[in-house]
Formats: structure tokens, C-alpha cells, sequence
């Protein structure tokens, strides 16, 4: 079936499509105009300024009504990027001469086509110019208006996440109170099935989201389990996805075993394990009485949560439980989800009664109402005013979600827009999303960055300005943050937000949602800019393209020309090849006519079938993303994307990669699995390659093995370098240490060193003791010989592996003022005890110790660690005491795994109950298993393995006995 939109767009609706429209393709003609050496300069410069003037108006005003102005924009803009295109494959080809006569026809009739259509061309200009003007009219008659929100204006995120529940402080308490098995309790200990209803967007989710990511829950659940229930599925869909979260080890073709397998590996998985399982919007009682029977009750305290609108699921699922009603919050409810998560004004001072109340009076109790509303008055300003009172008394949250929406700037609009391309209700990590940003040309990169920033993404950058924006507005929320910085680590898009944005897109004629009889459904993106975004998953698959004109190439229903971003969310098993994607990618390049696209992002799907002409054909191309992929090659053509600027190659079998990627002019990002350049790679002298190598930020995955390699004429080049990871054979490491020492702008090193068989060697650091910017440090290798006096001194994250340390390393450690993060991992200390002096580590957050074999016993002094949050211990089999832990009052969490009984006794005994302590897998607390009940052990495993059906019971009875 296919939902079209009937009858003729309204003004209203040409006027939003062609602000989009138009905002895009501004953006689009600042690129164009990079490549001034093929456009006239008269033109060029006409261009220039009406486009950089209306650049201007775009960041606060609205465009009013569309005059034609759409149309324009995407003729003159497609015509501009096409001529552009074809005029560089022109001046960059060396083929044989015939190959360059046709060329240079084909590149001459695009010429004539060009001038033949100049007037188009003027009249945009022309068109651009009467928008500025007017939007400057409105400008000049709103700062002849009120001036009551001068001090309003620019929003940002106030640091909470979205488990930072207001408002419903006390539901959450009573969900809890049902999760948590108190001491003594043996009725607590069966199977409860809690219920949470209420409608559509009364904060259903996000209190079960709140309590979900709790310490407490975290520390009382061995598995915890989050499904939402799509509108259609089968019970093997979901079946699929709980194994897929729970610590089952062998998930080897889960999706290709039969539904009656599954119950039995979920079944005898769930029966040795406390768990939580979330099932999240359900619609259909009967879609939990076959799982309600697979969900195996041992009597320990596990749980499972529902989600639904529907009143009725319920007493269906059981009968005499009482489920949590969540109804609209009250005026008290509403007052402090207002001031905790959307002040009106940056100043408490400044605040306004009578704006708070109007916001509430509106909002009539809606939590994401009341934040959207809090966040759009917030964000509004001389330039952007915003009444309220134009909306309704007890407005609904779809007429306060559009209120915002059409307040916001053209370029937020794109972001935003931009948003609804990712699946509904997922995790989007920011890392991801920036870089498709910058690849679509939706924000400008910085001219400058700083060496000293904590993550990539830092105050300042335009992608973190513009998400900040809709963060601030309360349009997006963030889900996590990084450890380090604080900054955001990903987002999400509260799901009536995402259909809102959706069904938007369809009514501005940018989006057309079609299903066939696979029930595959499609979105179709319709616009100056071609957005393609596939979700391959167990139980839906969707589409997401731009459809253009009716003679355009299609695959199937889905044409592809202006198509300028394909981006992959595949989440089927690794190791099925998607033939529907490849075929779209081979059509994608068989004509060779989409040119346009910039972004090609096919993170997730297994060995993709790349085109060897795939560079030849899509030389636009901004950003190549083939992360866990697992290809061994990528097409020699890859070269002659000239623009290239993120190549994502990590977690790939790529090993090798030919001279031209140190010839991109533009590339930025190069992210591998530790490749190696040698001679027959780099046959020509390396400064010639890296001449345009200065905007290089991120260099990842870099192999060097011979101490004559020309990467370390290359690596001491690239003096912007921000990002490197590195892993050389033991002779190189000193020459290394002294190319990377040279590096300015460095602030995350990740050094790994081996010997000829692979195993870790030394490391030498006397060259990087002045590296003053390096704050990230992550370091495999031996330092027993140098020691740690020669690690930079402003590190915040260190992590050592394999360093073989055989002093206690606490003492030169705790010299690191800034240090925040502090992760021993296996090898890196052989001796049998840490002591932690008095005021050492004053930073000090997060404290990891993995894989310690040696270490026996830890202690910590009074006024040492006084900013310790969280503690893990991991796999220190000889580790039996961890004294004057109580002196550690900020502690908050103690991650347990494999360790000792007595160590885990000896924790708890000394520590508040405030502090909460994870235990997994602990070992028994007496002296080493003897021998020979390992072996019965293990004799008992395999007959148990071998003969299913028998119960063993000679076995079982020789364990006991050598137990006791």
C-alpha cells in the first residue's frame, strides 16, 4: 500500500519546504563556490554575497513564503554541483587521449547547458536577494517590538540525561520498591510481572528508562533486558533479540535456528540468571502468553516490566497484580519538571511568574509539552520572539511540538530533520551523527581547533553548537555522557517526536511512506538534498530515499537520482550478506549519474559487494563509513574521490592501502586496523605526499614495522594530528616516540608495541616527557626498564596493558594531579601490593583492575582517592583484602567479577549501604581448588554436555562429598 498526500501544498507548507529547501542549498553554494577556478568570477562573486547575506537572515528568521524560490533552489543547485562534478573528473583525467576527447565533449555540452540557463541561474540570485531584504523588513519591525526577551536567546544543554526523571519522583520510588528483593522476603523472590500504563506520551517510558539505569538496579540484576515491541513481529523476533542481550556465550546463527530451539536456549539461559526483562509499548495481550510461559521463574528475585496505552493488558497478563497508573503530573508535578529541566531564563532573577504559569496553563500536565514549551520560550529572542498565548488553553502536545518546531532556525530545521532518518527509539551515538552532519554539509567544520580539548566534539565546534540547540530545546535527549569530559556520548529522539518529524517531512513533500507486499516500508525523501537511510532488523525492514523526477533511474519503486546520503542501520546477525544493498549500491553507480552523493555509511553490513568504479562515480563523496564491515579491500578507484574527508575502515580485514589516501587534499579522518605503508606502498618521496596532509585530525589503526618505513617522514608532518593510534615493532618504538613527541595539536595516543612473534615488548617514552597535550594515554607494552617518570604530566586517561611492573606504580601515579581515569589492566603489575598514600590521586573518578594475578592485597590511606566514584575489580584471583575502603567517602559503585568470597565479605562489611556493590562470578573463598576437583569437575561437565538426558547422579554426589 502507498499513503500519498492529496491535494496541493498550502503556502504555509511551500513556504517551510522551500526555507529547507533554500537553507540547504545556501549551504550547498558555499561548497560550489570553493571550486572557484571553474566558475566565472563576476557570477561568482554575485553569488557570494547574496548567499552570505542570506546566510545571515537564516540563523534567527523564518521564511515567509516560498515565491517560487524552491524550484530554484534545487534547479540552480543541482545544475551548479553537476557542472562542478563533471568539470573536475575533466581537469583530473588521465586516460588516453580518445577517452579525454569524449570527455571533454560531454564536459562542453554541460558548458552549453549551463550558459543556456544563466537566466535560471540570475533569477535565483535575484530571488535571494528579494528574501534577504524582506526577511530584513521583519527584522527591523521586530526590534521596534517588545525587548522582554532580550535576555533570552541561546539554549543549551543543561548537563541532565534522560534518565534524570522530575516529577514522578514517587512512581519511581514504587517501581523500584517492586524490583528490589528485600532481606527475608521469600515471596519477593518469584516471577512478578509489573505493569505501566497510561497514554501515548505521558512519560511511560522514560520513568521505566530512569529506573532501568539505576545503580540500584544495575547492581541487583545479573541480566537486564530491554525489548520494544514493534507493531508487527513474530515471537523468534523477539526471542532473538532478549538472547542477543543476555550473557549467553554461544549465539553462534541464533537468527537461523528454529523457534523451538530458541525457547529452549532462552528457557535453561533465564533459569541461571537474576534478570530484568523490559517489554516496551505493547499493544496486544496475546503477543506475551506464549513468552510469559518461556520466561523461566527459578525463585531468585527476577523480574519483567511492561510498557502499554492499553488499559486492559494488565489483568490479561496477570490478574491480581495492581499496575502503575501514570496519569498527567499535577501543578506541583509541573512546577518542578519546569524549573529543574526547562528555567525560562538563565537568570533565576530574571524569571518570570507570569510566563511560568501561561507555560503550565498551556502544557495542562503533559511532560514532554511542558519541556518543549520551557525549552522553545527559552531559546526565543528579540529576533525570534515567541507568544505564547498563541496557543490554546490545554493545548495538545502536537500543537506545542509544531509551535517549536516552526520557530526554530532554517539550520536547526535541518539537523533536526536530519534526526528522523535514524530508527525510532534508538541509541544515536553523537560521534556518528556529527560526522554525517559535516558529510551532508548541514554545518560548516571549524577553521580552528585547540589541542586541549577533552573530546572531539568540545565547546566551540558548529555540530556540537547546533546540538546543543535542540538539546537546549528539549527536541533531543542525551542518553549518555562520556566519562571524561561530561560532554554528550549519544541521544535519542523521544518516539512522538520522531513520528511527528516524520509525518512533517510528508507534508513538506519531503517524505512519502510506501510498504509492498514484503511489508518492507519505505521512506521516500524529496528535496535539494537526497537522504537514503536503511534499517535492516529481525522484525521490520525500512527504507528511507529521495524520490526526484519521474525519469529518474529507480531499483524497484525507489529512485535514485539527487540522491545524496545512503546510510546503513543494520542490525541482523554479521555474516549474512544483504543482497538488497548491494544491488542498490550497484545501481546507485551503474549509470553513473548520481555524482551527488556525499555520505555512504554501511557501518554493520557484512561484506558489502563494492563496485570497482565506485570512486569513479561518486568523486562528491564526503564520507566512506565500512566500520565492522569485516571486507579485506577496497576498490583501487577510492582514490578519485578527491573530497573524501572521513574514511572509516575500523574493524575491517583491511591490511593494506595504496599511496593515494596521503593524497586527499581534504581527508580528516582516517580510521583503520592497523595498516602498514612500507616502500612498495609509498614509492615517492613522503613530503610530497603530505603537503596537503595538515588537516588530518584523526589517524587510527597505523601499523609501522621497519625502521626505514617513510610513515615516520609522513607521521611527523601532520602537526594538526589530534587523534593517533599507533602499534610498532620493539626496535621503532624510540624512533616512533620521537616523530609523535613533534606532534602539537595530539591530546589521545594510543601506543602498542610487539615483537616479531607478536607479543608485547618494550616500550621507550624519553621523548615524550614535554608532551603537554596528550591527555588521553592508552599504553601496551613493557615499562619495567624506563619506568613511569617519563609519562606526560597533564594526562587525565591512562590505561596500562602488559607493562610489567614489578614496583607498586601508586607512588609515580598519584604524581598525575589531573588524572581521572585509572584502568591496570592484565600484566601491566606482577608484584602483590598496591598502596595508595595519603592525599595522592585528587582527581581520581574511576578506579579498574583487571587481570592482576599477582596482587594480593590493596590499601588505602586516609585522604587518599577523596573523589573515587567507581571501583572495579576484575579476574584478581589472589586478591583476599582491600583495606580502609571507608575512608573513600565518595565511592558510589564496586563492580565485582570473578573474585574471591572472602574479598567480596570483607568489602561489603566495611563499606555503607549507600555504596552499591556488584558481585558476578565469584570464586570460593578457600585456598585453590586441589586438583583433582577440577578434574571431576570437568568430568561432570562433559557427561553432562554428552548425555543430556541423564542426570549424573554418581557425579553430583562425588562433587558434594569432595565440597565438604
Amino acid at each position: 500500500m502507498e499513503a500519498e498526500l492529496s491535494g496541493s501544498p498550502t503556502p504555509h507548507t511551500t513556504a517551510m519546504a522551500a526555507e529547507v529547501a533554500i537553507s540547504l542549498g545556501v549551504r550547498n553554494s558555499l561548497h560550489v563556490l570553493a571550486e572557484g577556478k571553474i566558475l566565472s568570477s563576476g557570477l561568482r562573486d554575485q553569488i557570494n554575497m547574496a548567499v552570505n547575506e542570506l546566510q545571515n537572515k537564516f540563523s534567527t528568521l523564518k521564511l515567509p513564503d516560498g515565491s517560487g524560490l524552491l524550484d530554484r533552489a534545487r534547479v540552480a543547485v543541482d545544475l551548479a554541483d553537476r557542472f562542478l562534478l563533471k568539470a573536475s573528473q575533466h581537469l583530473k583525467s588521465h586516460k588516453g587521449r580518445l577517452a579525454k576527447i569524449r570527455a571533454l565533449v560531454h564536459f562542453m555540452t554541460l558548458w552549453i547547458r549551463v550558459r543556456a540557463t544563466e537566466r535560471t541561474a540570475r533569477d535565483f540570485i535575484t530571488g535571494v536577494k528579494e528574501l534577504s531584504t524582506h526577511l530584513s523588513q521583519m527584522q527591523d519591525l521586530s526590534r521596534n517590538g517588545s525587548s522582554r526577551n532580550a535576555h533570552r536567546g541561546k539554549v543549551r544543554w543543561n548537563g541532565k540525561v534522560e534518565s534524570d526523571i522530575v516529577g514522578r519522583e514517587d512512581e519511581a520510588r514504587r517501581l523500584l520498591d517492586q524490583l528490589i528483593v528485600k532481606d527475608g522476603d521469600q515471596d519477593a523472590l518469584r516471577l512478578r510481572v509489573i505493569s505501566v500504563v497510561g497514554k501515548e506520551a505521558i512519560g511511560k517510558t522514560a520513568l521505566v528508562r530512569s529506573v532501568y539505569s539505576s545503580l540500584e538496579v544495575d547492581h541487583s540484576f545479573h541480566c537486564r533486558v530491554w525489548v520494544r515491541v514493534p507493531e508487527k513481529f513474530t515471537p523468534k523476533d523477539l526471542l532473538v533479540k532478549i538472547l542477543k542481550q543476555t550473557p549467553q556465550k554461544e549465539l553462534k546463527d541464533i537468527e537461523h535456528k528454529e523457534e523451538e530451539e530458541l525457547k529452549e536456549i532462552l528457557h535453561k539461559s533465564l533459569m541461571e540468571l537474576r534478570y530484568l526483562i523490559v517489554f516496551d509499548n505493547l499493544r496486544k495481550a496475546e503477543d506475551m502468553d506464549e513468552l510469559m510461559i518461556l520466561l523461566a521463574d527459578a525463585r531468585n528475585g527476577s523480574r519483567v516490566i511492561v510498557t502499554t496505552p492499553v488499559p486492559e493488558i494488565p489483568s490479561r497478563i496477570d490478574p491480581w497484580a495492581s499496575p502503575l497508573e501514570l496519569h498527567k503530573l499535577d501543578a506541583n508535578q509541573s512546577e518542578d519538571l519546569l524549573r529543574e529541566w526547562g528555567s525560562v531564563a538563565e537568570d533565576p532573577e530574571r524569571e518570570d511568574p507570569e510566563l511560568k504559569a501561561r507555560i503550565l496553563n498551556k502544557c495542562s500536565g503533559s511532560p514532554l509539552g511542558i519541556l518543549v514549551l520551557a525549552g522553545l520560550v527559552a531559546a526565543s529572542s528579540d529576533s525570534s520572539p515567541v507568544n505564547v498565548d498563541q496557543l490554546t488553553d490545554n493545548s495538545t502536545l502536537r500543537d506545542i511540538v509544531c509551535l517549536s518546531y516552526h520557530k526554530l532556525p532554517s539550520l536547526l530545521k535541518l539537523c533536526l530533520l536530519y534526526l528522523c532518518l535514524f530508527p525510532k527509539d534508538c541509541e544515536i551515538s553523537t560521534r556518528r551523527l556529527f560526522q554525517l552532519w559535516l558529510a551532508e554539509g548541514l554545518v560548516q567544520p571549524l577553521e580552528h581547533t585547540t589541542a586541549h580539548g577533552d573530546e572531539k566534539q568540545v565547546p566551540g565546534s558548529k555540530a556540537m553548537e547546533c546540538f546543543n540547540q535542540l538539546v537546549g530545546r528539549n527536541l533531543v535527549h542525551v542518553v549518555r555522557r562520556r566519562r571524561l569530559s561530561g560532554w554528550p556520548k549519544s541521544c535519542r529522539v523521544p518516539s512522538f517526536l520522531h513520528d511527528f518529524l516524520c509525518e512533517t517531512a510528508t507534508q513538506l513533500r519531503l517524505l512519502q511512506i510506501r510498504s509492498n507486499n514484503r511489508s518492507e516500508e519505505s521512506k521516500v525523501v524529496n528535496g535539494c538534498s537526497s537522504w537514503i537511510v536503511k534499517y535492516e532488523d529481525d522484525d521490520y525492514r525500512q527504507e528511507s530515499q529521495q524520490v526526484a523526477k519521474a525519469e529518474d533511474h529507480q531499483l524497484g519503486s525507489i529512485q535514485l537520482q539527487h540522491v545524496r546520503s545512503y546510510v546503513s542501520f543494520n542490525t541482523q546477525k554479521r555474516g549474512t550478506r544483504l543482497r538488497d544493498i548491494e544491488e542498490l549500491i550497484r545501481q546507485l553507480t551503474a549509470k553513473g549519474d548520481t555524482g551527488l552523493l556525499r555520505v555512504l555509511d554501511l557501518e554493520g553490513v557484512y561484506k558489502p559487494l563494492l563496485p570497482d568504479r565506485l570512486g569513479n562515480v561518486l568523486p562528491n563523496l564526503r564520507y566512506l563509513g565500512l566500520r565492522w564491515t569485516v571486507l579485506d579491500s577496497i576498490p583501487e578507484s577510492v582514490a578519485n574521490m578527491s573530497r573524501l574527508e572521513t574514511l572509516d575502515l575500523k574493524h575491517t580485514n583491511v591490511r593494506n592501502l595504496p599511496s593515494w589516501i596521503w593524497e586527499g587534499k581534504s581527508l580528516q579522518h582516517l580510521y583503520m586496523n592497523e595498516v602498514c605503508f612500507d616502500e612498495s606502498t609509498i614509492p615517492h618521496k613522503p613530503s610530497s605526499t603530505t603537503k596537503h596532509q595538515s588537516n588530518l585530525q584523526t589517524l587510527w589503526g597505523l601499523y609501522i614495522g621497519a625502521v626505514k618505513s617513510p610513515m615516520f617522514d609522513v607521521l611527523s608532518k601532520l602537526t594538526r594530528l589530534e587523534k593517533l593510534g599507533l602499534t610498532c615493532n620493539s626496535q621503532v618504538v624510540e624512533k616512533a616516540t620521537e616523530c609523535i613527541s613533534n606532534l602539537p595539536m595530539l591530546r589521545s595516543l594510543k601506543l602498542r608495541s610487539r615483537d616479531l612473534f607478536g607479543q608485547p615488548s618494550d616500550l621507550n617514552l624519553s621523548s615524550m616527557t614535554g608532551l603537554e597535550s596528550v591527555s588521553h594515554l592508552y599504553l601496551l607494552g613493557g615499562l619495567s626498564r624506563v619506568g613511569l617518570s617519563c609519562l606526560p604530566r597533564n594526562l587525565k586517561i591512562l590505561t596500562l596493558s602488559m607493562s610489567g611492573l614489578k614496583d607498586d606504580p601508586m607512588r609515580d601515579l598519584g604524581k598525575l594531579k589531573s588524572l581521572e581515569i585509572l584502568n591496570l589492566f592484565a600484566g601491566s603489575y606482577t608484584g602483590s601490593k598496591l598502596y595508595w598514600r595519603a592525599d595522592s590521586f585528587p582527581r581520581l573518578r574511576v578506579l579498574k583492575l583487571w587481570k592482576l594475578e599477582g596482587l594480593k592485597k590493596a590499601f588505602v590511606r586516609v585522604n587518599a582517592l577523596p573523589c573515587l566514584e567507581e571501583l572495579e575489580i576484575k579476574d584478581c584471583g589472589l586478591l583476599t583484602s582491600f583495606a580502609s575502603l571507608g575512608h573513600v567517602a565518595s565511592l558510589q559503585q564496586i563492580s565485582l567479577i570473578k573474585v574471591r568470597t572472602k574479598l567480596a565479605e570483607e568489602i561489603k562489611s566495611r563499606l555503607t549501604p549507600q555504596v552499591f556493590i556488584k558481585e558476578k562470578q565469584l570464586v570460593i573463598s578457600s585456598s585453590s581448588s586441589s586438583s583433582t576437583e577440577v578434574i571431576f569437575r570437568r568430568l561432570y561437565a562433559f557427561f553432562f554436555r554428552a548425555f543430556p538426558h541423564l542426570h549424573a547422579p554418581f557425579f553430583r554426589t562425588l562433587i558434594k562429598l569432595i565440597e565438604r
